[in-house]
């Protein structure tokens, strides 16, 4: 069966500076692989060199289909992505700005029809929006924006979703109920995800498979239990971690202070 991505041998390089190096990575129709890694990894390049916005050598297939031939509308229904700093149109309703999720399905003269109102009417339920379609964005909290920019994507119906740190901006009630729906969202349309994680635990709570890069290259693959090692995460976040099992079958990455660092922040009395 064709995977619904596969990227072989990406390299991307900004200013001289090599970015991503020959990375290679390919994921299935329904499966939902997990990015971590340090900050400047390589995450959000990776993400944004299969949406096409970032030049590189290599290739990246989606469904099959040379990524580079396809059209901007072509491309756009078969990949929508969730950025870290979307772009937000002052003076824009949320409601009309989640409509712009449904752009790559509209005809050339023709507004939308009501499937696609109903598309958004259900994504801004499905995200506790609906009391906000009126709204400016810009008004908006970090995590109600955050919502909205998820619910966009959604409205897309790409069969392939990026998510670029989506949680960051929520709290834990509503990190756990944005991605439970995608989940539900991925099981009931067979959708692909791969979402860059910055919460370790959280990245492996959800993903069917993580993916560690540093320094732009793949550095470690599969489960959480194999990829969320403490010696790698020493190796490449600079972190001393400790790893425990949450009792249902995934674990927990707690941080750990040094001896040493205690010792300073708590000196023995003198006598």
């Amino acid at each position: 069966m064709t995977a619904a991505l596969s990227i072989v041998g990406v390299g991307v390089r900004f200013n001289g500076t090599t970015v991503l190096d020959s990375v290679d990575l390919s994921v299935e129709r329904g499966e939902w692989v997990g990015l971590v890694g340090p900050n400047g990894a390589g995450k959000t390049t990776l993400l944004r060199t299969v949406t096409g916005a970032v030049a590189f050598d290599g290739s990246v297939e989606i469904n099959g289909a040379d990524g580079s031939t396809l059209k901007r509308r072509q491309l756009a229904r078969s990949v929508a992505l969730v950025p870290q700093q979307p772009v937000l149109p002052s003076g824009t309703r949320v409601v009309d700005y989640v409509l712009l999720g449904r752009t790559p399905h509209l005809g050339e003269v023709t507004g939308p029809s009501r499937h696609d109102l109903d598309v958004v009417a259900g994504v801004l339920d499905a995200l506790s929006l609906s009391p906000f379609v009126d709204r400016e964005v810009t008004t908006l909290s970090g995590g109600e924006l955050q919502r909205v920019v998820i619910a966009r994507a959604l409205a897309q119906e790409s069969p392939i979703l990026l998510l670029d740190e989506p949680t960051t901006a929520l709290d834990i009630g509503k990190q756990q109920a944005v991605l439970e729906l995608v989940d539900r969202l991925r099981r009931q349309r067979t959708l692909t995800v791969v979402s860059a994680m910055h919460d370790l635990t959280i990245a492996c709570q959800f993903p069917d498979r993580l993916v560690m890069l540093a320094a732009g290259q793949v550095v470690a693959e599969g489960s959480g239990v194999d990829v969320l090692r403490p010696d790698l995460i020493r190796a490449h976040y600079g972190a001393d971690v400790k790893i425990l099992d949450d009792g249902s079958g995934g674990i927990v990455v707690v941080p750990v202070r040094s001896q040493e660092d205690i010792n300073a922040s708590n000196p023995r009395p003198t006598r």
